[in-house]
């Protein structure tokens, strides 16, 4: 220990002890661990955007089609679940001409979507399937009664006859 001529008292300097936390080697190692960290989250994060791009997408018919089979499926076809169904249903057909045919119905009600399309759709035909379907919906999801089950069955039959109406033809 060396003695300090000004204070006449021993230096400590030579005891400190520096903790491996704070030395260099520790450090690199912690920022190469971090480096590989990083590089490992943007693999998996590009690998889910490849697999994501190469699922198939599915057609705007077939999207709607499916999501009614999984109505018919999750039992929502019935009087107990109506007011569910229709809600589900007007808003599955008003999503459906939004994406099929570009058709600015989704923010609109049930009345201004059926007047929507009497002015811009061309199929008069298909114009009353989906009047009767959404002026049917408004007494169970405003007036909270019970549909009859018959008429629930037959507005799922209407709702999927007015989605593969529109399917086009392969040629």
């Amino acid at each position: 220990m060396k003695l300090n001529e000004k204070t006449d008292l021993y230096e400590n300097y030579g005891l400190w002890h520096v903790p491996f936390w704070q030395t260099q080697k520790f450090q690199a190692v912690m920022e190469l661990f971090a480096c590989l960290v990083v590089l490992v989250i943007a693999v998996i994060l590009v690998r889910k955007y490849l697999r994501y791009r190469k699922r198939k997408k599915l057609p705007v018919w077939d999207q709607a089609l499916l999501e009614l089979s999984h109505l018919k499926r999750d039992h929502k076809v019935d009087a107990v679940h109506g007011k569910e169904f229709y809600l589900t249903v007007s808003a599955l057909i008003k999503k459906y001409f939004h994406d099929r045919f570009g058709y600015d119905v989704i923010g609109k009600t049930d009345n201004e979507a059926v007047k929507y399309l009497q002015d811009n759709y061309l199929d008069v035909h298909g114009i009353e399937e989906i009047k009767t379907l959404l002026h049917g919906s408004v007494v169970i999801k405003f007036a909270n009664a019970q549909a009859a089950q018959e008429q629930i069955e037959h507005d799922y039959l209407r709702a999927v006859a007015i989605i593969t109406r529109t399917i086009p033809e392969k040629k």
